[in-house]
């Protein structure tokens, strides 16, 4: 019943309700993709809704980076390119970092400090993974570059999923884990 078009709780229509567009146009956004949706109620506990979407939906592409001794994963789809730039290169310009990029400027952000890793000694010359949300484009340094590799997402829970600027963790072809950086947040 909640799923048929038109279906509405509100008493009266406003800009946001009461028009009976909304879960019918959910489900048949998830069924679209072969994914599946259900709702769950227990009387006087609540409903449950439960989403289900297919594994290849899961998977990205990604190129993993190295922070220190941990690698991490950026998706590829965020990745605009990758440059080498000197440290001398980078200016300051009211507290935030910038440097020049294609003929316009742009941020440059510090993943270790973002993620509270302790800084090495800096190189001269540094590794910049340039990504981009939308039309925002900003470089993030790395220490290195691993590669670019196909992994599958994986929730970090319920405990972990708060954590600014991580969107998952996925488990690499050595068994490690990796923990997955929302670029989204980042930018």
């Amino acid at each position: 019943l909640l799923f048929l078009p038109g279906f509405s709780t509100a008493d009266k229509v406003s800009d946001l309700s009461g028009r009976g567009v909304g879960l019918d146009v959910v489900k048949s956004k998830i069924e679209s993709i072969n994914g599946s949706v259900e709702v769950e109620s227990v009387k006087d506990k609540g409903t449950k809704f439960v989403i289900r979407i297919p594994l290849t939906l899961a998977i990205i592409q990604a190129l993993l980076i190295k922070l220190s001794q941990e690698i991490y994963a950026l998706p590829l789809s965020s990745v605009s390119e990758i440059i080498n730039i000197s440290s001398s290169d980078i200016r300051d310009v009211q507290g935030q970092e910038i440097a020049l990029y294609r003929g316009k400027t742009i941020p440059i952000l510090r993943l270790k400090n973002l993620l509270e890793i302790p800084e090495e000694d800096g190189d001269e010359d540094l590794v910049v993974v340039v990504v981009n949300k939308g039309d925002k484009q900003a470089g993030l340094i790395v220490d290195s570059l691993i590669g670019q590799q196909e992994i599958v997402i994986k929730s970090l829970g319920k405990y972990l999923s708060g954590i600014k600027y991580l969107s998952g963790a996925t488990i690499l072809g050595n068994g490690n884990i990796s923990l997955i950086l929302d670029v989204n947040s980042l930018i």
